[in-house]
């Protein structure tokens, strides 16, 4: 389909090595206290950086750890409060501090089987407790009620609380929403049969646990106020889940070329207005065509016109800008006819 095409500029590029196998990895990109990480995993070590919020950078800074694993599958880090770093593996969830030494470890089951499941973390907005999801124990027999959430405190690693999950051997994400909510996202993907995405909040009882609407895809792009944009696995459509509206649901038939879906797996908010999202024919191509949508409606606005080519990744900051990897380095983006901080196509 023909759309406007709208010029893009170049702000910042940055080397980051590791970072092409990094955004294809659940803890790629995070949001964490309000703002966007990058973790890598390169040459035995972690490398997590803080997205700059001055435009004309790319990284903040970055703080580096020794990967304690790095042949093993499955980790996932999570940047913590006063620089230390939570790591998830199959048997264990342990804390870093800043200089590399072990806060605390909490062991835990291993799933059992399911050489694809995996564990996530995230503290809660409060930055009071680690919100970490893991294999549960198994019963008499063998039985199995599900796996598990918990929440450790920051400090010490105690269990506070703990919440059964509807999910077996999953491989889970943890996200922030950009604004104060108390609420993370969940994410629980079970291959075919199915993804749980969940609100976890920490409260004086314990963890409640809920569904998040009817968002039942793995890749989530949140925004204020509650707003989630699920991406279809294959590429078929995206659908706007908000508390109290009614769902916007559009198929990749309805606005894309013929034969083309949407790729990429990081929908997500450019700002309050406008959706980014990647197009392409299949999910690995090489090259894909970046797309500009209507926040409430999912209708697109433009296609941006880049320099060159890009390829298929595409990640939103909500501040007028993204991030578009180039080799081993990432590039930052805005729309060369408004300012990176309220503009429209």
């Amino acid at each position: 389909m023909n759309h406007p095409r709208v010029p893009v500029r170049p702000l910042a590029h940055e080397s980051l090595p590791g970072i092409t196998e990094g955004l294809g990895n659940m803890d790629g990109l995070l949001l964490r206290d309000r703002a966007h990480w990058l973790v890598t995993r390169h040459e035995g070590t972690i490398t997590v950086g803080r997205v700059d919020t001055d435009p004309s950078r790319v990284l903040a800074g970055r703080a580096t750890w020794r990967n304690p694993a790095p042949d093993a599958s499955g980790t996932y880090c999570s940047p913590l409060p006063g620089g230390a770093l939570a790591v998830s593996g199959r048997q264990a969830v342990t804390v870093y501090e800043a200089d590399g030494t072990v806060r605390w470890e909490h062991r835990h089951e291993e799933w059992r089987h399911s050489p694809g499941a995996s564990g996530a973390c995230a503290p809660d907005p409060a930055g009071r407790v680690l919100l970490a999801a893991m294999a549960g124990p198994h019963g008499p027999g063998g039985s199995y009620a599900g796996d598990v959430c918990r929440a450790l405190d920051l400090t010490t690693g105690e269990v506070l609380a703990e919440h059964v999950l509807a999910s077996f051997s999953a491989t889970y994400a943890f996200e922030h929403f950009p604004d104060a909510r108390p609420d993370v996202l969940l994410t629980a993907s079970m291959g075919q049969d199915g993804t749980h995405c969940l609100l976890v909040a920490r409260t004086a009882a314990g963890l409640d646990v809920r569904a998040a609407g009817t968002a039942e895809e793995p890749y989530v792009g949140l925004g204020a106020d509650g707003v989630l944009i699920s991406q279809d696995v294959g590429g078929g459509y995206l659908c706007r889940t908000q508390d109290g509206a009614d769902d916007v649901i559009v198929e990749a038939g309805e606005v894309l070329s013929e034969g083309e879906g949407f790729v990429g797996y990081t929908p997500g908010f450019v700002d309050d207005e406008r959706i980014l999202v990647v197009s392409a024919e299949e999910q690995w191509a090489e090259e894909g065509t970046h797309l500009l949508l209507d926040a409430r409606t999912l209708r697109p606005l433009a296609e941006l016109a880049y320099p060159r080519p890009q390829g298929v990744t595409a990640v939103p900051l909500g501040d007028g800008t993204w991030l578009t990897r180039d080799g081993e380095s990432v590039r930052r983006w805005a729309t060369a006819r408004a300012s990176s901080q309220n503009g429209a196509p």
